[in-house]
This record gives structure tokens, sequence and C-alpha cells, in this order.
């Protein structure tokens, strides 16, 4: 016979975790768990960075709608200077009272708008 040596099935398992340990990285232990307080934190940090955001959109957003105002104002868009609401003469406003309208009333009657 022989010397050959037989291995059993549990010694060829054995060495082949031997040999992949070797080849692995070492593992780093496992990182505990973030606590109470820490977690409170984290979300803390969260939620600020988040507002902060929210607060230079809505700074952005106002000094936009400052530009757009002084755009109006330039352009001439304002109300300033509307004439659209015309004042009654004292011919119209006999007129008004001759053909039943209240004396109170300040908006002509229906059959005179315009």
């Amino acid at each position: 016979m022989t010397d050959e040596i037989v291995k059993t099935p549990g010694e060829v398992a054995a060495e082949a975790e031997e040999k992949a340990a070797a080849a692995a990285p070492p593992k780093e232990p496992p990182t505990p768990a973030p606590t109470k307080s820490e977690d409170l934190i984290s979300k803390a940090n969260a939620a600020a960075a988040r507002q902060e955001e929210a607060n230079k959109e809505t700074a952005r957003l106002i000094e936009e709608q400052k530009a757009l105002n002084v755009e109006k104002t330039l352009g001439g868009e304002t109300d300033a200077g509307d004439e659209s609401k015309k004042e009654e003469t004292p011919l119209e406003y006999k007129n008004r009272v001759m053909k039943g309208g209240d004396i109170n009333d300040t908006q002509p009657p229906p059959d005179q708008a315009a």
C-alpha cells in the first residue's frame, strides 16, 4: 500500500475555511447602534439643514418679488393715476334722482350703468 493520506469531508471543509479566512481582509467590529440622544441629534441636524435650505429659497423668492414690484412700478403698471372710477356730475346726479334712483346710492341704476 501507499502512504497516501485521505482527508475526511470535515477536514476538507476546515481547511477551506482557513484558506478563506487568510485571504479575506480582517473584519471590523460591528458599530454600536446609536443611542436615543444621538438619534435625536442627527434628526435635529437634518431638520435644521432642511430649514436653512427653505430659508434660502424664501429669501430668493422675496428678492424676486421685490424686483418684480420695482419693474411694475417703473413700467407704469401701478394703480396710481387710475381714472376708472368716474365722478358723477351734478347733471347726472339730478337725472338719476329724477328717474327714481336712491339719493344715497353712489352707483347709477342698472339702466344707466356704462
